[in-house]
């Protein structure tokens, strides 16, 4: 009977598939130290640059006050222009967002930040795709990011999401949220 099939030339083709090898049969978790000297080496961005905000924006305004002060004189209230906590709560979110914007560049077009880069590892989806640019904000990085910015419970989050590496999964909160892994 299989003989009459394979001579009709009406019958849909046949194609004789072998199995491929697993695309995650290739992949290999990231070792807990190999992440976190990526996450050393890609934090040395935003610290030099709080450096040189601190360097180019209190050093001067805390000598403009000191000149400005005058024994016995009560130092004037807070937020009445000589004190420079709305600066540092502007630069603070500027720093914040070119790190947001850097590292979901990065992680975007090559699945990897410096730091990742520099220690061989990069972050994919859990069957080894590419991590999606909605995906990364929306899942990896918005939600921790939320939830640590809750007073008194958000450093609880802030210090679960990287101590979480120490399961037998070796997968952070976020790569539980987002579905990634970094390989």
């Amino acid at each position: 009977m299989s003989g009459v099939i394979e001579q009709n030339r009406f019958a849909p083709p046949r194609a004789g598939v072998e199995d491929s090898p697993d695309a995650e049969a290739g992949m290999v978790d990231a070792g807990r130290g190999e992440r976190f000297l990526a996450a050393l080496i890609d934090a040395l961005v935003p610290t030099v640059v709080l450096i040189g905000i601190l360097v180019a924006v209190a050093i001067p305004a805390y000598e403009t006050y000191k000149q400005q002060h005058v024994p016995g004189i009560e130092p004037p209230p807070l937020g009445s222009g000589h004190h420079i906590t709305t600066g540092w709560a502007w630069l603070g979110g500027l720093v914040l967002a070119g790190w947001l914007v850097y590292s979901a560049t990065l992680v975007y077009l090559y699945g990897q930040t410096f730091g990742k880069r520099a220690m061989g590892i990069r972050v994919v989806r859990t069957d080894g795709a590419r991590v999606a640019f909605s995906r990364f904000i929306f899942l990896r990085w918005l939600p921790i990011a939320m939830i640590g910015s809750i007073p008194f419970v958000g450093w609880i989050a802030s210090l679960l999401d990287p101590l979480l590496i120490f399961r037998e999964s070796r997968l952070c909160l976020r790569d539980d949220i987002a579905g990634t892994r970094v390989v």
